[in-house]
């Protein structure tokens, strides 16, 4: 069964399936769709949870161990695994295959994926997963979506707007569902339970953190690491949240992982340039940037924000802002990962 994000909760309500790949690119959706499905785990009972993330040279036989054996003590248990890539692999698709066919009922699984794509569809371990369970595709929102969801996220606060200060807040966040939410909890801070003005809505984000995360992109993807840090301070000393420096740092390095991959497969760039919308004023600096590295070392990287990611959400111990900041110098300079205490895993 394949639903979107605002159809998963009607459907686990009803039912609790048992096994969901929620996959996609957008961050806080994707993120609240797991968390919504967690909960409805833990209260029926699934309270073992275990996570799994797929990096380097996984071991599917720890999968194998979690979702085909019964508990002793009749616990019911939640796995996660977490698919950055949305690419298993053949050992790892056999694997997912097999684990689905064979799901003990004491288990529930949670497939927690990148963006899916198209020939994805059509493997095996997918058309298992949407056969036996749920797939939930989470997408960037655009237009009449955009701006419904900011206005029941308002709700949710207690605020409200007119249409046209809905407009100003869609066009301060650019799409970027993180940096509203965060701008939605500054309204609330500031203002309260109210009805709020066009003008309230512009003097909030006149000051928009959201700028220097660009900033900081910009400072990085020129290899320049003083102005980089300096940047970076800044947004830690302004409490901006870490899932949103993660995600401007995410995906300026996936582009130039696809840059690097399809430069030396290839020898061309065009098609990652343009699968990531990047404009043709913007394709000097990826180029630029893109001669500091190699595939590797952008992996490499990639992995990195995911060790961030999890530590921000408290499934691994670790300071995030010093693995942020260790990221942006190996960002500048990517030669020196190691010596930035970063290695590939």
């Amino acid at each position: 069964m394949q639903l979107d994000a605002q159809q998963l909760p009607s459907s686990v309500n009803k039912e609790l399936a048992s096994v969901y790949l929620v996959s996609g690119d957008e961050p806080l959706q994707q993120a609240e769709a797991v968390d919504f499905i967690r909960k409805q785990a833990r209260d029926a009972g699934f309270l073992n949870r275990q996570v799994f993330h797929v990096e380097g040279k996984f071991d599917w036989n720890q999968l194998f161990a979690a979702c085909l054996s019964q508990s002793l003590f009749a616990e019911k248990n939640l796995i996660e695994l977490n698919l950055p890539t949305a690419k298993p692999g053949r050992d790892g698709s056999q694997a997912i295959e097999k684990v689905i066919a064979q799901l003990s009922q004491d288990n529930v699984l949670i497939i927690i994926a990148g963006k899916l794509e198209a020939k994805a569809k059509n493997t095996k371990w997918f058309k298992s997963i949407d056969q036996h369970g749920v797939v939930v595709q989470v997408w960037p929102l655009l237009g009449g979506k955009l701006f419904q969801w900011l206005k029941q996220r308002l709700q949710r606060k207690g605020l409200s707007t007119s249409q046209q200060g809905i407009k100003s807040l869609a066009d301060s966040v650019e799409g970027n569902l993180l940096a509203a939410d965060q701008e939605i909890e500054k309204l609330h801070i500031l203002y309260g339970p109210v009805e709020l003005t066009e003008d309230d809505i512009l003097n909030a984000v006149a000051d928009n953190a959201r700028y220097d995360v660009f900033k900081l992109t910009d400072s990085l993807l020129a290899g320049n690491s003083t102005r980089a840090v300096h940047v970076l301070k800044g947004l830690v000393g302004e409490k901006l949240a870490a899932p949103v420096m993660l995600w401007a740092l995410m995906r300026e390095l996936r582009i130039l992982a696809g840059l690097s991959f399809e430069k030396t497969t290839t020898g061309r760039t065009e098609a990652t340039f343009k699968k990531h919308r990047v404009w043709d004023s913007k394709k000097s600096a990826y180029l630029n940037a893109l001669s500091r590295g190699n595939l590797h070392q952008w992996q490499t990287l990639v992995q990195a924000c995911a060790k961030a990611e999890r530590v921000t959400k408290g499934v691994e111990a670790g300071n995030e802002t010093l693995i942020i900041e260790q990221i942006c110098l190996a960002f500048c300079e990517p030669k020196r990962l190691k010596q930035y205490g970063l290695v590939a895993v």
